[in-house]
């Protein structure tokens, strides 16, 4: 009885193997691979850890293909729900050299420009408005992926399309500002009375994954907590050094008087813990007005080295 069951399993498995490989070629002619969707791509993001965590920061690829002379040759948008049922797509190439880039999380905050061009330093992603059209608030929480591939004439080819992060996360947040006007600090305290600007950003990132570009000031929305009376601000921008000239100005609405300044290098060269060469950063910046005056910190939770809640994006 044991070996007829095993025996029937056998042919089971057989007969579903052969249906298997029958969807397969069933749109491929034996000598012609022409017609086949024959390069599978998968995705991958390891970001710090030794493990892959794309699901929990990339929602969508776009994917852009470059022949051996770096001319696109192939576009294509992989949405949230494609990659939950396969992390990762098939495409249909000639035998060749080809040139992968995957640009993560590519949404309302950012465009592509100079696909044209067979230079990757000159093909870019950035927001819409840092040409100067309006208002800078934050990036996307962008990411990139790049693989050289060589498909072959005779079988089908699988590879995997590593990506890195291409944003710095920051949270700025204001303690113990009291406006000089109360009656205009009580008109505006939904909305808040300060305003931060962002300067000497890199406004654009290539697609070798360098920042770069004339720079730009960012203007990042400032929200008034109701319940503890602090300002916060929650934003993305590209990935800078540590040694970089992008400066904090915070700014008073009603009298457009700058109250506080800070340098991002000197943060940075204060609080050795926040490292921007890792993948997966947050800059979380803490002004509190105070009777002596002004002092810059970090939160709490990264003193006491308590996982943050500002998102994985």
């Amino acid at each position: 009885m044991r070996r007829n069951t095993i025996r029937k399993m056998k042919k089971l498995l057989h007969l579903c193997l052969t249906l298997v490989s029958f969807v397969l070629l069933a749109s491929c002619i034996k000598e012609n691979y022409d017609d086949c969707e024959r390069c599978t791509l998968t995705f991958s993001y390891t970001g710090d850890v030794t493990y892959d965590i794309f699901p929990e920061h990339i929602t969508s690829v776009s994917l852009y293909v470059f022949d051996a002379n770096n001319r696109v040759v192939q576009t294509k948008r992989i949405e949230q729900n494609e990659l939950k049922a396969f992390q990762g797509t098939k495409l249909n190439l000639e035998p060749g050299d080809y040139h992968i880039v995957g640009i993560g999380n590519q949404f309302d905050q950012t465009i592509v420009e100079n696909i044209p061009s067979a230079d990757m330093s000159q093909i870019i992603f950035r927001h819409p408005n840092t040409d100067g059209s309006g208002v800078v608030e934050s990036n996307d929480p962008l990411y990139l992926g790049i693989l050289d591939i060589t498909i072959p004439s005779d079988y089908w080819y699988e590879d995997d399309v590593p990506f890195r992060s291409s944003h710095l996360k920051v949270s700025y947040t204001v303690k113990g500002y009291v406006n000089p006007n109360a009656a205009q600090a009580a008109s505006r305290a939904g909305d808040g009375y300060l305003e931060l600007r962002v300067k000497n950003l890199l406004p654009q990132t290539d697609f070798n994954n360098r920042a770069h570009g004339d720079k730009v000031t960012y203007d990042p929305v400032l929200n008034l907590n109701m319940e503890n009376g602090d300002h916060e601000g929650y934003f993305n921008i590209m990935r800078h050094a540590k040694d970089s000239d992008v400066e904090f100005e915070l700014v008073d609405k009603a009298s457009g008087e700058v109250v506080h300044t800070l340098a991002l290098a000197d943060f940075l060269a204060e609080f050795t813990q926040i490292d921007v060469t890792m993948q997966e950063v947050l800059i979380p910046i803490v002004v509190e007005f105070k009777n002596i005056g002004v002092t810059v910190t970090i939160p709490d939770w990264m003193i006491n080295d308590v996982k943050p809640g500002y998102g994985n994006n």
